[in-house]
């Protein structure tokens, strides 16, 4: 080796691209924040990122003005050819004009991913841009952020893949518009979104349309999905109702029920059941189990029946005011022949007991045939030692002979109170599977 190769150092032998793929991809902006003790070169590579992800920038204390100064200094010395990436997280109040000087300086260099989340602020900003007009994006993520998009063929968004709009006001227009225009769209979001009456999907054309997520949004009153190929659906709120009779695909649900005391939602749970019976993975609150209590009905004590023949995970999260109890989710799991997880969050909850549950509901519990032979895995999510949750662990490992862990994983909150432990019940439960280390105390 010759002595001009010895005192070469490796850096200086880079090409300028290699440079800024290795700093865009092992050293992020929000590593090289802290990480500048490196040799000149790589001190300065950092301002060729690609990816500019300044969401954890309050992370160290800084105050708003130190965080201006450094994506500032950071924009104004960034010298790489692309930036594929612009992720901001700060309250815009008094600086909305840097804020679009940023964004004009990465749409230039053909920006794929912008996300704006201004929620610092508690005020929805209109940024003076056009963002249906960008045309090499592929996700944009807008937190408190206006954005609007015509009727007519706007012509950006063609390459979208993922729409996330936070506070931000909707229309039909809209929501036809996005569908009529982004072809690729794989993902929609609409989180507290103000939207009134319908919202109304038509994405019969869409090959790659695969989850949909509507966050509280109150003043909805149904949903209409034409979605063929809709695969997930995510839902917080009030129960209303869903029409799926045009979605084919769908094996994921996620409804976060919400009570609303105006009225019993059974009923619509029920009528938007058929939908759901066919998901692989369903996650919801107990208002979806008491629209399956029994109830009288021409005399007698009814229930719905109905098969969830493809459903392998359940979870279930228990808030207070509710009915539910042990005997609505056994009978619950009866109707999913396949089921291999189950979640319980007891979070925050308490069942009480009843004189309809203490001599008719126990018994069947302690007597009755329950073959729930597929599920390997049951956690039980905010575990205190009450009674109640000791029948649950009983109840799987008494019922579900291919049972592999069961988990029992306290609160998170240091102020929720422990119970004792009954360790001689415990004893006697672990007792019923010739299993060992099937349960397991998890601390929260």
């Amino acid at each position: 080796m010759s002595e001009s190769s010895k005192k070469m150092r490796f850096p200086e032998v880079l090409s300028d691209d290699l440079v800024e793929h290795i700093m865009s991809t092992f050293l992020p902006i929000k590593s090289g924040l802290q990480s500048r003790g490196v040799s000149k070169r790589f001190r300065h590579a950092e301002i060729r990122s690609r990816y500019l992800d300044f969401s954890e920038i309050y992370s160290m204390r800084r105050s708003q003005l130190e965080v201006m100064l450094i994506i500032e200094d950071i924009f104004g010395k960034h010298k790489g050819s692309q930036i594929n990436q612009l992720i901001l997280t700060l309250n815009p109040i008094g600086v909305e004009d840097k804020i679009l000087t940023w964004i004009k300086t990465c749409v230039d260099k053909n920006v794929q991913e912008l996300g704006l989340d201004f929620s610092k602020s508690k005020k929805v900003i209109e940024i003076p841009i056009d963002f249906s007009a960008i045309e090499t994006l592929t996700v944009l993520e807008l937190k408190w952020c206006k954005f609007k998009i015509p009727d007519n063929s706007p012509k950006g968004l063609k390459l979208l893949r993922t729409l996330s709009l936070m506070k931000t006001k909707m229309t039909k227009e809209m929501i036809d518009a996005i569908f009529s225009n982004c072809f690729h769209l794989e993902s929609l979001e609409l989180i507290k979104c103000r939207m009134y009456g319908t919202l109304s999907i038509n994405a019969q054309n869409h090959k790659k349309f695969k989850s949909l997520v509507v966050y509280s949004m109150p003043n909805l009153l149904n949903v209409i999905l034409n979605a063929p190929t809709l695969e997930c659906y995510k839902y917080d709120g009030y129960v209303i109702m869903v029409d799926f009779s045009k979605v084919d695909a769908l094996k994921e649900a996620k409804l976060h029920y919400r009570w609303r005391y105006s009225y019993n939602p059974s009923a619509l749970v029920i009528a938007n059941m058929g939908a759901y019976t066919g998901v692989h993975v369903l996650a919801t609150t107990n208002i979806f189990l008491e629209a399956f209590s029994y109830r009288y009905s021409v005399g007698e004590m009814r229930r719905p029946t109905l098969c969830f023949r493809n459903l392998q995970e359940f979870q279930i999260c228990l808030k207070s005011p509710s009915i539910c109890n042990l005997f609505d989710i056994a009978e619950f799991l009866t109707q999913c022949p396949n089921l291999k997880r189950v979640s319980i969050d007891i979070n925050g909850f308490t069942f009480e007991p009843d004189m309809f549950w203490t001599h008719h509901q126990k018994p069947k519990i302690q007597n009755g045939n329950y073959p729930l032979n597929t599920i390997e895995y049951v956690e039980i999510i905010g575990y205190k030692n009450n009674w109640h949750e000791l029948d649950i662990m009983e109840f799987f490992v008494r019922n579900a002979k291919s049972l592999e862990k069961l988990m029992l994983i306290e609160p998170k909150s240091p102020k929720t109170a422990l119970l004792e432990p009954d360790y001689e019940r415990i004893a006697n439960i672990r007792s019923i599977s010739p299993k060992k280390n099937l349960i397991e105390f998890v601390k929260g």
